[in-house]
């Protein structure tokens, strides 16, 4: 009894491997007739990819790896701040302290940074531009502005953010985005103290040239903010120390009163107020002593162990040449096209196959009805 429906499947297994093994025959036998549609993808394709290749030129990628030299010793040198700041009941914020690989990743992109290196003065093939002029023209913006009448042959005429005029400053933010979405790209590695940042265009000395920009005023900003935040820190304390040599000297000449008063006063309750004074000028010595130490200590922590912005890959010597091979692209893209229009010849027939079938099935409906 079981045996019919086991022999069954196996027919009708057989008969759907057919059908299966004969479509794919027919689709074959089909695209081999449309041999003339394969032959002018190829050629299509193969025209396209060498268009490409063209039009994308030759970029050039300008590399640079940076690290902090000395990550601990900016740590300790916020502390000793900090702590100095703390002795002297001067408050501060701990958290403010934190320059890692993410700092630096992030300001090297920051619009400042970015925008003070397109408005320096460089001279790149013989022409001396800002370098906001040398991107306009390197990737060719006047082109695409040419149907906008305040933006034909436009270009920077100062180089300072305070006398940018209201559209040179808005040029400037469109060519900061544009630079952040194409051109700049930036890592920062945990597990490493590296931070790695890449600048690409069409020019060879201008990703240098931009690169290098970028680097120094990241650094010069970074040396600027640490002077700036620990200075400031010292000359407070500087006034504090100050301030408790003067609280000295007046309670040096309040005690100096007291004694001579008191030597003439029989009684010993005169003595009260002078050894009150006298425990008050102790301790208010133990504080200035201790302030002038750390104040001294902090001093030589700034001169001697402030970090610096390290170049461990320099970019003049680790640009390298983006190219896009014709040869490549030509034989890229002739089978990606080869390939799509044997899809959509495959797909074309099913599509017409189907229609017919309805059609059929529409006759069929009708002779019988009639």
């Amino acid at each position: 009894m079981n045996k019919q429906p086991i022999n069954m499947n196996n027919e009708e297994a057989e008969i759907s491997f057919k059908n299966i093994f004969s479509s794919l025959k027919n689709n074959f036998r089909y695209i081999l007739r449309k041999w003339w549609i394969l032959l002018l993808s190829i050629i299509i394709g193969g025209v396209f990819g060498y268009l490409v290749s063209v039009m994308y030129g030759v970029s050039y990628s300008s590399n640079c790896a940076f690290t902090v030299q000395g990550q601990s010793a900016s740590s300790s040198l916020l502390n000793s701040a900090l702590s100095l700041a703390s002795t002297l009941g001067i408050s501060g914020k701990p958290g403010s302290g934190s320059y890692d690989n993410t700092f630096f990743a992030n300001l090297i992109k920051s619009r400042r940074i970015i925008k003070e290196s397109l408005l320096k003065e460089e001279v790149i093939d013989g022409k001396k531009r800002l370098l906001a002029n040398h991107y306009i023209n390197f990737f060719k913006l006047n082109e695409k502005w040419e149907g906008d009448k305040r933006l034909n042959r436009f270009n920077f005429k100062n180089n300072s953010f305070n006398k940018l005029t209201r559209l040179e400053d808005s040029v400037l933010s469109l060519v900061y985005n544009m630079i952040l979405d194409n051109n700049f790209i930036v890592t920062a590695s945990t597990d490493a103290p590296f931070n790695n940042a890449k600048f690409v265009s069409p020019n060879l000395n201008f990703s240098k040239t931009m690169m290098k920009n970028l680097i120094e005023n990241t650094n010069s900003y970074y040396m600027t903010e640490m002077y700036y935040m620990n200075n400031k820190s010292l000359l407070i304390a500087e006034r504090r120390v100050d301030s408790l040599a003067n609280a000295i000297k007046q309670l040096d000449g309040y005690v100096a009163k007291l004694k001579d008063n008191t030597n003439n006063v029989v009684k010993q309750s005169g003595f009260l107020e002078l050894n009150d004074a006298i425990r008050n000028q102790g301790l208010l010595n133990i504080q200035y002593s201790s302030a002038v130490s750390n104040f001294e200590l902090a001093k030589v922590t700034l001169m001697t162990a402030t970090p610096v912005l390290e170049i461990i890959d320099d970019p003049l010597f680790s640009t390298e040449v983006i190219l896009i091979d014709p040869l490549g692209a030509i034989i890229v893209g002739a089978i990606v096209l080869f390939i799509l229009t044997i899809l959509f010849l495959i797909v074309l027939k099913i599509i017409k196959s189907s229609i017919e079938k309805e059609i059929e099935i529409e006759k069929a409906a009708t002779n019988s009805s009639t």
